[in-house]
């Protein structure tokens, strides 16, 4: 059985002072010297033990799962190797959603709901030992058999109260190169053997490798407290890998095999519709942007869109994502492409994704139109006809998406022309730290870009709270 960890989360709140009954606010008609309980949820926290300044940090990301019983004894001995070396070693338990038994979030909300509560390890334990299906009813009751508050339980599934922890979990695993779970990392290095094939001595072993890992760069100056952030990095790819692209796409540019270059003057992106926060942060932590340049009609942009949606995901934060318009002027529909790309930028403008404030309403517009393009397969659709069911299926005010096509027309041949100036000589491309990648479209190759451009990166910043 995992050991006990009391890490209640909520606080007493003392009322002094009497409210009459007619009194206004939410503790009106509360009793003169009433204790007040009021739940507090801290959106960083994440089940632990040992000290925070321990040297060698130990990671567990797993799924909680029933009829898993036999992962309780691998568990088990993380907790064995910490009771070992109490003062040395902080075992971090980062709850994840892959391979979750049953699939879906509700198991891991409850888990970290039963943190909350005070009931982390005896909640996992019991839903580990748990044989045969498992549903949201029993689920609950298991809770309840525990002490768990079934109210709060239940309103923990349909706030998906824990949805931002989980999902930084997830991030994190998906950082370190984690491949599946559940899987245990030392100081940020992954353990050799399966988590359940380990033997006894294996745990050791990792251990003392992590611990000379930490002496090491504390006698190279790492203070104890950068220990992480300096494992953190080390991760990080920190060179560019070797991108090879088939060159220019869209134009017969002679610059074809050449050297990824560097967009000069910079692109300018103020405009574009982005995926990424809508309102961005203060000047020394921006995200960085990555600029996808595709035909407004070209099928496979929206395969593109779709992948870059992964590398979003995992750098959360700490990238934006545009897309720009891009095609040859001298094509026969040169004119049409226009017509969308202006769209595209005036919906940036005048339309909105409240579904989504992540997504700006450019990208949201952009996706949906290459959704509809996909869709006809292969039928040309006339660019106006595809405009007006584009605006119909989002929402969009007609007459104000009109009234500013009217008012910028030729924003995409102005963007195309000063990109042309910049160095972008084709479409698809991807531009990232500023290097233009004309025909790049590995979302593997992509990923890796954007890590060496982090590096160090977020990635330290995560390491004991999830982000």
């Amino acid at each position: 059985m995992i050991a006990r960890l009391v890490a209640t989360v909520s606080c007493l709140a003392y009322c002094v002072g009497a409210l009459t009954p007619a009194s206004a606010g939410p503790g009106a008609g509360t009793a003169k010297g009433e204790v007040v309980r009021v739940e507090h949820y801290d959106p960083e926290t994440v089940p632990s033990k040992g000290p925070a300044n321990a040297l060698v940090t130990v990671e567990l990301f797993f799924a909680p799962s029933y009829n898993a019983g036999s992962r309780l004894q691998a568990y088990a001995q993380l907790e064995k190797l910490q009771a070992r070396h109490p003062a040395r070693i902080r075992v971090v338990y980062r709850i994840v959603q892959r391979n979750s038994q049953p699939p879906g979030p509700q198991l891991p909300t409850l888990a970290l709901e039963a943190y909350a509560q005070g009931k982390f390890f005896e909640f996992v334990s019991a839903i580990h030992a748990e044989r045969g299906s498992m549903t949201r009813d029993k689920m609950l009751d298991i809770g309840r058999r525990l002490g768990l508050d079934a109210s709060r339980m239940e309103k923990a599934i349909s706030e998906d109260r824990y949805r931002d922890v989980i999902a930084a979990n997830e991030r994190r695993l998906e950082r370190l190169r984690g491949t599946t779970a559940p899987m245990v990392f030392m100081n940020d290095k992954p353990m050799r053997t399966s988590l359940n094939n380990a033997p006894e001595g294996e745990y050791e072993t990792a251990y003392l490798d992590a611990y000379d890992r930490a002496r090491d760069l504390l006698d190279r100056g790492v203070p104890p407290r950068n220990l992480m952030a300096a494992f953190d990095a080390e991760v990080l790819r920190g060179v560019q890998p070797l991108v090879i692209t088939s060159g220019p796409l869209d134009d017969d540019d002679e610059t074809e095999g050449a050297a990824h270059p560097l967009a000069d003057p910079p692109l300018k992106l103020t405009g574009l519709p982005s995926l990424g926060a809508p309102q961005p942060p203060a000047e020394s932590s921006a995200p960085v942007p990555v600029l996808i340049v595709c035909r407004p009609n070209a099928q496979e942009c929206k395969d593109q869109l779709r992948s870059i949606h992964k590398a979003h995901d995992t750098y959360r934060g700490e990238i934006k994502i545009l897309w720009a318009p891009w095609f040859d002027v001298t094509v026969d529909d040169a004119a049409e492409l226009a017509m969308l790309g202006d769209a595209a930028l005036c919906a940036e403008h005048v339309g909105s994704s409240p579904d989504d404030l992540d997504t700006s309403p450019g990208w949201t517009w952009v996706a949906e139109t290459y959704a509809q393009i996909y869709k006809a397969h292969g039928r040309r659709i006339a660019p106006e006809k595809l405009i007006d069911d584009v605006a119909r299926k989002l929402r969009v005010d007609g007459k104000a998406l009109a009234a500013c096509r009217a008012r910028t027309a030729g924003a995409t041949l102005d963007w195309i022309t000063a990109a042309r100036q910049s160095g972008v000589s084709g479409a698809p491309a991807i531009v990232i730290g500023g290097r233009i990648y004309h025909g790049l479209t590995d979302h593997r190759i992509i990923e890796q870009l954007v890590e060496a451009e982090l590096a160090p990166g977020v990635l330290g910043r995560c390491s004991t709270t999830g982000c």
